[in-house]
C-alpha cells in the first residue's frame, strides 16, 4: 500500500467529518441517558438486596481490640506487634508469617468489604487504621 500525503483540503474535510461524528455520538449519549432516567423512574425505588455482613473472626476481633485500646489511628506495624502478642495470650498463635498474613487479611476485610475500619495515608510508606 502506497503512502501519500493528504492535501490541506482533505485534512480539513476529515476534521469536519470527525467533528460531525462526535456531535452525533454526543446526541446519542444524551438520548440514551434520558431513556435510562425514564426507565429508572418507571422502576421506582425497587428495594435493593442487602448482603449480610461477613461475620467477624477471632482475628478480626483481635485487630479491632488493638485499635480500640490504642485510641488513635494505628499503623500496620503497631497492629502486627500488638495483635501477635494478643494472639499468643489467647492461644491462637501460629508461626509468624502465617500470623502476619492473617492480620493482613483482616485489615483488608475490615477496611474494604466491611468498612469497619478507615484506611488513612500515613507519613512515608504504609497506612494507619482507625475505627
Amino acid at each position: 500500500m502506497e503512502k501519500r500525503e493528504l492535501s490541506k483540503d482533505e485534512i480539513i474535510g476529515l476534521i469536519a467529518e470527525f467533528k460531525s461524528e462526535v456531535r452525533k455520538n454526543l446526541a446519542k449519549i444524551d438520548f440514551f441517558n434520558e431513556k435510562i432516567e425514564e426507565l429508572t423512574k418507571l422502576l421506582g425505588e425497587a428495594p435493593e438486596k442487602t448482603r449480610k455482613p461477613y461475620p467477624l473472626s477471632k482475628w478480626d476481633n483481635v485487630v479491632l481490640d488493638v485499635i480500640r485500646e490504642n485510641g488513635k489511628p494505628t499503623t500496620s506495624k503497631e497492629i502486627y506487634d500488638k495483635a501477635m502478642a494478643k494472639a499468643v495470650a489467647m492461644g491462637i498463635a501460629m508461626d509468624e508469617n502465617k500470623m502476619k498474613s492473617k492480620i493482613n487479611q483482616c485489615l483488608v476485610k475490615l477496611s474494604g468489604r466491611r468498612t469497619d475500619l478507615k484506611k488513612i495515608k500515613y507519613g512515608g510508606r504504609g497506612f494507619a487504621y482507625s475505627l
